[in-house]
């Protein structure tokens, strides 16, 4: 076979290995929900687990939970993100808080809700920070802040995951435009800073981060772990509900599970519809004000406060982890003490416990995001060609559908192809959801390269597999290096994945974390957040030192690297 047909053929693989999960998984989630399981005797067309899950108690309360907070989350987060930007960009505190954006994304949603459930519980950080002498209290109160019915905790801890995310690409958007020129603009015409930033430049930012924005509220929508630790579970929010059903102990609650989850993608449908009201209702108030004239004098005074109240929930997430991190090390820790009465390294030396997890997140995280990567630079060529929207549409499909319909519907192809609860299976889902963002970091990059220096290299003899090894792949190191640590970053935060994959024969850190903050010691889940938080740190600082040591002496290599 000539090399062009094996390299189609290697390419018409991958291809294959990220889109027939894609459609496997609708199938695996659709076919359930109208009765269709031979494996429980479903043969046939049947409307018993739709009228079972519609019969479930609270079912519309989990529904509207689901909205609300998901909602209230992106909204919450899109306008603190703007105004931080409004206020603080080209300024120290700008700098900054760019800076500091790009850790706090690394920390996985697990950990960041096992932190404010440390900060916020009754006997919490919190609490024990104002007891006795400005509560009164000297043992923990009756009333919760964590779990509550509402769900406002749990909003609070989607803003400390999102809302650097969405600074983050509001930032790199904000690059690509001429903001000075524009401010200078509005300004010229009568305008304030702040009213120039809001008028001109904010709406230009929107425009590029609105696919990166809408995976923010598909996440708020389906995320599990978070709400298991900080929702309200009578009822619970409807991802929650969909997995508990999976998790029942009879195996016929599965089909109406299936039926919930197919409602989680009818929920999402609705939030985008609503969203998109919203958008359009924002910007005719907008074009209106303009039309009007009005200066916006008020706006700057009201972006001030909201920025610094923005800041809150990220500062509250890290509070929370140096409590995680306090209880790592107590020794005893009694309400209303602020701070435990011995540190010891007693926890840490059971960590033994945690050791296969720690070693299967390791593996898992590191081959799925080299698997990932690799992928990435066999199918940035196929992505110039008529295929584009549809490779682009299966890459991006773990970000756009709700997680715990995806996953649920995948896990059903494993258990009909036996393949759950195998190391293939937790390698392969890792790399399904590390994909997206591989794309998102190497193509920019890729589709930026000089070519100018593959025709130099093609003028002085070099073979296409030469030019590609010694000139595109080298050139591509920091970007590279980039989606390896975010590969693994991603790896180490997947709760849901790992959970229905692994068919409860591979454990991960992660995992681990979330069942000891359930209702195991503070002390071991305090560890198992630490090791969740130093695993992509210890892949960052291999990644980094291996980067300068091979690249730091050479020119222009650090665009788009690890800073």
């Amino acid at each position: 076979m000539p090399a062009g047909s094996w390299q189609l053929a290697a390419r018409g693989s991958l291809v294959l290995l990220i889109t027939v999960p894609v459609v496997a998984s609708l199938f695996g989630v659709a076919l359930p929900a109208i009765g269709i399981f031979p494996a429980l005797g479903g043969a046939g067309l049947s409307l018993d687990p739709a009228r079972a899950a519609l019969a479930t108690p609270g079912l519309a309360r989990a529904v509207l939970m689901t909205l609300t907070t998901a909602l209230a989350a992106t909204a919450l987060a899109l306008l603190g993100s703007f105004a931080i930007l409004a206020m603080a960009h080209g300024t120290r505190a700008g700098r900054w808080a760019s800076r500091f954006c790009g850790p706090i994304v690394a920390v996985p949603p697990s950990a960041v809700a096992i932190g404010i459930l440390f900060l916020l519980a009754p006997s919490g950080w919190l609490m024990r920070l104002v007891s006795p002498w400005l509560s009164g209290l000297d043992r923990p109160p009756a009333f919760a802040l964590v779990p509550d019915p509402h769900g406002i905790a749990l909003v609070f801890a989607l803003l400390a995951k999102e809302m650097p995310f969405v600074l983050l690409v509001s930032l790199a958007a904000l690059s690509t435009l001429p903001a000075a020129g524009l401010i200078r603009t509005g300004r010229s015409l009568g305008y304030g800073r702040a009213a120039s930033w809001v008028h001109l430049v904010l709406p230009l930012v929107y425009r590029r981060i609105r696919l990166p924005l809408a995976a923010v509220m598909i996440f708020a929508l389906s995320v599990v772990d978070m709400p298991r630790l900080l929702g309200p579970s009578l009822p619970p929010p409807l991802a929650v509900l969909a997995v508990e059903g999976f998790e029942h102990a009879d195996l016929a609650r599965r089909l109406p599970a299936a039926v919930v989850a197919c409602l989680q993608v009818g929920v999402t449908l609705l939030a985008l519809v609503i969203w998109r009201g919203g958008e359009m209702f924002a910007s005719a108030m907008l074009a209106a004000a303009r039309r009007r004239g009005h200066r916006g004098r008020w706006i700057g005074p009201v972006l001030i406060p909201v920025a610094w109240l923005a800041c809150l929930p990220v500062l509250a997430a890290v509070a929370g982890l140096a409590a995680a991190a306090i209880w790592s090390l107590a020794a005893g820790w009694f309400f209303p003490a602020a701070l435990p009465s011995a540190l010891t390294l007693a926890s840490w030396g059971r960590i033994d416990s945690l050791a296969p997890a720690l070693a299967s997140s390791l593996v898992i995280a590191v081959l799925a995001s080299i698997l990932a990567v690799v992928a990435v630079l066999a199918l940035i060529p196929l992505s110039r060609g008529r295929t584009r929207p549809f490779l682009r549409a299966s890459v991006y499909a773990p970000l756009l559908i709700p997680q715990v319909s995806f996953v649920i519907g995948l896990q059903m192809v494993l258990v009909w192809l036996w393949l759950d609860g195998t190391w293939l299976a937790m390698i392969w889902v890792h790399t399904l959801f590390i994909l997206p963002f591989a794309w998102l970091i190497i193509a920019p990059a890729e589709a930026a390269l000089d070519r100018r220096h593959l025709a130099v290299a093609a003028s002085l003899g070099a073979s296409p597999a030469h030019r590609y090894l010694r000139v595109v792949l080298p050139m591509l190191s920091p970007a590279i290096t980039t989606a390896l640590f975010v590969g693994v970053a991603v790896s180490a935060s997947l709760y849901l994945p790992s959970l229905f994959a692994s068919g409860g024969r591979i454990t991960t850190v992660t995992l681990e974390a979330v069942a000891l903050a359930s209702g195991g010691s503070r002390q071991m889940a305090g560890v198992a957040t630490m090791l969740q938080l130093a695993m992509p740190l210890a892949i960052f600082v291999l990644l980094r030192v291996w980067q300068a040591r091979r690249y730091g002496r050479f020119a222009g290599m650090r665009a788009g690297g690890l800073q």
